[in-house]
């Protein structure tokens, strides 16, 4: 179904009560406020079994103990949320959520799996997309460590003209202030210490098989900056202009695609790795570089094997890495987290320096989670 199609069908009416305005060529410009307060977010994945009471008992739930603002999943590479012509849409579960949300006076940010794709009309004429290892192999015809692992190539201007095709169409939405982009990095050359054991994996360095990308654009590009065709090169791991390239190349991205939200009035953040240090070594996300709302580091300390206190020093590290006016949001695994966790998790994450948390995810959360939060947010 086309976007014309889904408006025809629904009416002014039926988009009027689920959020479904748009906003015309003289949109205001996205202005970012000079100090933002302290603001605390969360994660929710679209169910098709919630109903729409349902979803309005957990925002409830959600906004009572402290939350003010939800990513919501829109787009996760082979299914979309919201009309769009690239992908697989369910439009009832949109009619669900969004107005629950709203009704418990929560901002929704559509949440978007960016540069992962399963996407089967991608794959199917765009094979060329998709990154390559050293090895020489492609993640759509073999991928590391999950079948699922099919990563397009943040080189290719047509990879750009795909995700922002979604960003501009998902700005068009009144009710939704803002697009949050995860994924946003090349596949893992590194997985954290933790999850290693799990795919009986000892990653001491970088391995040929995980190390991306080495497309003939790459390649191309890279040595007609740098002289040396990457390939060649003896140690990628120590040659930092090849690491500033791929840095340099998501950065990029993300830096149209943020243009791409402002110039809709819409904000933009994104979901990273832990630690300015950590992401740009396991997945080339240099992300204090970004031009950003807001970010949200996943400072999942039960994937680097490291105590719940870990979450204090990983929060400062991007914190005095980012531009002050740049407010960082520390994201919780919250399924690692007892309830009577949850107090000193918010407090180390407040003393490094976070303007509030990130609950990953909604699902995760218990009765006895969301009492602790909020007993633990009402002074903040």
């Amino acid at each position: 179904m086309k976007r014309r199609e889904f408006l025809a069908g629904l009416g002014a009416g039926t988009l009027a009560a689920a959020g479904f305005d748009f906003l015309g060529k003289d949109a205001r410009l996205f202005k970012p406020a000079p100090q933002q307060k302290i603001k605390n977010w969360m994660w929710a994945h679209p169910d098709p079994k919630i109903s729409t009471e349902s979803w309005k008992r957990k925002f409830d739930q959600a906004a009572g103990a402290g939350i003010q603002a939800v990513h919501l999943l829109s787009y996760t590479g082979a299914k979309a949320y919201y009309p769009s012509s690239f992908a697989v849409h369910e439009v009832d579960e949109l009619a669900k959520i969004l107005p629950a949300a709203r009704q418990a006076g929560l901002e929704v940010h559509a949440w978007i799996c960016a540069l992962i794709c399963n996407a089967e009309a991608v794959q199917k004429d765009h094979p060329d997309w998709f990154v390559v290892s050293r090895n020489g192999d492609s993640t759509l015809a073999k991928q590391p460590y999950i079948p699922s692992y099919k990563w397009l190539c943040p080189s290719r201007p047509e990879v750009y003209q795909y995700l922002e095709n979604f960003v501009l169409e998902l700005a068009g939405y009144v009710a939704l202030k803002g697009v949050h982009l995860d994924y946003i990095r090349y596949p893992d050359v590194i997985l954290p210490e933790a999850l290693q054991p799990k795919y009986n994996l000892v990653q001491d360095k970088e391995y040929p098989q995980f190390d991306f990308c080495y497309c003939p654009v790459c390649r191309k590009n890279f040595e007609q900056k740098e002289g040396i065709d990457p390939l060649r090169i003896e140690d990628p791991s120590s040659h930092q202009a090849w690491k500033n390239y791929r840095y340099q190349t998501i950065t990029n991205i993300v830096d149209k695609l943020a243009d791409a939200a402002h110039r809709k009035g819409k904000a933009i953040s994104a979901a990273v790795f832990a630690t300015p240090e950590l992401s740009r070594r396991f997945v080339r996300q240099d992300w204090p570089k970004w031009r950003l709302d807001t970010v949200h580091p996943m400072i999942y300390h039960y994937y680097y094997a490291k105590a719940l206190d870990w979450l204090e020093p990983a929060t400062r590290e991007g914190v005095v890495e980012l531009p002050p006016s740049r407010p960082l949001y520390s994201g919780l695994f919250i399924s690692q987290i007892k309830p009577q966790e949850l107090p000193k998790a918010v407090e180390w994450s407040f003393k490094g320096g976070a303007r509030g948390i990130t609950l990953f995810a909604m699902s995760s959360m218990t009765d006895e989670h969301w009492k602790a939060l909020g007993e633990a947010l009402k002074e903040r």
